[in-house]
């Protein structure tokens, strides 16, 4: 299913880049005649007979071209670029069907009306993109093939919750079938949990199920693609199921994620067992020298005693385990926060926010969404210039004139963290700068008390005059005992940033009183916008 949405989506978007498909003959000028699915590109026409067989052609051999009513449409005519609309619109909606993220479907919707604003489907497109808007605000997705979002996502999430949960109990008390049998019935309802696919995989290696047992591993891995310890336990399945080069490339992959004591002997192990023949392999000889260095790391003299493999359990605690939501989305959509830093709609965020993206959606905040694309993507910082193609002058922040903020001083953060659960609404946090000068890595020099969630990536951290004082670029890690920190870049990073861009940008000063928080949020809010983006 992924697979085929993913193409899907990729038939789709090559419509809105090009013209779409339309007509269903082709006539060239030496008289051949071509029938069939016909699709107009940027330099000809790529026809697919009935026979599946396919032809590119150039756009100066052809005489004419038909559509399906038999109508002539001469390439480049006004009934052509109707026709052309018209596909788009199909394929716009069939790829919005079938994506597996209501961000997809925005972004697909956005592109159609933006690069369509004259179709004759255009009021349609609009709603449609208003609806999959509401879709994404309620935070929905796809469960078992139907879109839900809202009260009756939470209902879902919370039966399904309260399943694992007992599961869990009952796993405490060794009374595993029944255990898998509550995890099969939360898995059922809501089969897009990251945990209770992971649970399952590891209940069933138990029972030496393998087949079974990769098959759930398979889908937590897909839903969480960094994860190291679902790649490994998938690995190990693989392996009993004497899939030795499946099995060693995905412990590989664990390692690659975050190598640790028990994966690279697993690893090692691996290697000990797999056929003589495979170690041989050309392809093998990066494997085996990765191997040898992690062996040295640990030292791990060779395989395990009895050969046996590490399984990692449930990355649960007792009476806190339940379906992570939305966890699904993370690998083909997410979503950010920026700031305009020109009035011409240029956007300052994360390079871990538009990096990679297929294609990146702005939302505004009058609630119009508008597309944007990359300008800049920085390697030494996490940072990311995008430009929304905004019709209008807009407002914009500025940078404070110095590079560091004081300790100690007063900070409002802004942005749009976790919209599948709190909606797509700006939110705003307060909090002090808690230290500055200690770079954290990408270019991270700046401590803040104030809360930060996924989503905040991007946002500014302002002073008290409204300037940027620092960008939001990640959150400390935490657990129970200890507060989070949001982490971010100063405005000193932020301007060398923007200078090797030969981007200038406005300073602001700060000889003027302080504004109260009431009137920070009212300058800065019309600059700060959310940035959704899909691969």
């Amino acid at each position: 299913m992924r697979l085929k949405a993913i193409a899907v989506l990729l038939i789709a978007w090559s419509f809105l880049a090009v013209s779409a498909a339309f007509g269903a003959k082709v006539t060239l000028k030496d008289g051949t005649v071509l029938e069939g699915t016909v699709i107009k590109t940027s330099d000809g026409y790529w026809v697919k007979s009935s026979d599946g067989s396919t032809k590119t052609v150039a756009a100066e051999d052809v005489q004419s071209v038909e559509s399906d009513s038999d109508a002539a449409a001469t390439p480049g005519s006004p009934d052509a670029a109707a026709d052309g609309a018209s596909q788009a619109f199909r394929a716009a909606r069939d790829a919005a069907t079938e994506a597996e993220t209501s961000l997809a479907a925005v972004t697909i919707w956005q592109q159609f009306v933006d690069k369509y604003p004259d179709s004759p489907d255009i009021d349609t497109a609009r709603q449609e993109l208003d609806r999959w808007k509401k879709l994404a605000a309620e935070g929905a997705e796809k469960i078992n093939g139907q879109w839900v979002g809202g009260e009756e996502r939470r209902r879902i999430l919370s039966q399904a919750a309260d399943l694992t949960r007992q599961a869990v109990d009952m796993l405490e008390k060794d009374e595993t079938l029944q255990a898998i049998d509550k995890l099969r019935q939360s898995v059922k309802i809501y089969p897009n949990s990251f945990l209770t696919n992971y649970a399952l995989g590891y209940v069933t290696m138990q029972e030496r199920d393998y087949d079974g047992a990769a098959q759930y591993f398979s889908t937590a891995t897909r839903l969480r693609p960094q994860s190291a310890a679902a790649e490994n336990n998938l690995a190990v399945a693989n392996f009993f199921r004497r899939r030795f080069e499946i099995a060693i490339d995905e412990f590989v992959s664990a390692v690659k994620i975050e190598d640790s004591k028990d994966v690279v002997q697993n690893l090692v192990t691996a290697l000990a067992l797999a056929p003589s023949d495979f170690r041989t392999l050309p392809r093998m000889k990066s494997t085996l020298e990765a191997a040898s260095l992690l062996q040295t790391k640990y030292d791990i003299t060779g395989p395990t005693a009895d050969y046996h493999f590490w399984l990692l359990p449930p990355p649960v605690s007792h009476k806190h385990a339940a379906p992570n939501p939305g966890e699904h989305a993370g690998s083909l959509a997410w979503s950010g926060t920026g700031f305009f830093i020109t009035d011409d709609g240029l956007i300052l965020t994360n390079r871990h926010v538009a990096k990679d993206s297929k294609n990146l959606l702005v939302v505004l905040p009058s609630g119009d969404s508008v597309s944007a694309e990359v300008v800049a993507i920085d390697e030494a910082y996490d940072l990311a210039l995008i430009r929304a193609k905004v019709k209008q002058k807009v407002p914009y922040m500025r940078l404070a004139p110095t590079d560091l903020p004081s300790e100690g001083a007063d900070c409002l953060v802004l942005g749009f963290p976790m919209i599948d659960q709190l909606g797509a609404d700006l939110k705003i946090t307060r909090g002090i700068v808690s230290s500055s000068s200690q770079d954290q890595g990408n270019g991270a020099d700046v401590l803040t008390d104030a809360k930060v969630n996924p989503g905040n990536s991007g946002g500014p951290i302002v002073d008290k005059f409204g300037n940027v004082m620092a960008i939001v670029c990640m959150k400390s890690l935490t657990t129970g005992e200890y507060d989070s920190y949001g982490i971010g870049i100063s405005a000193g990073h932020i301007r060398e940033f923007l200078r090797r861009n030969h981007v200038e940008v406005s300073t602001g000063d700060e000889g003027t009183a302080a504004l109260s928080t009431e009137e920070t949020v009212t300058k800065v809010k019309p600059t700060t916008v959310c940035i959704m983006a899909t691969n």
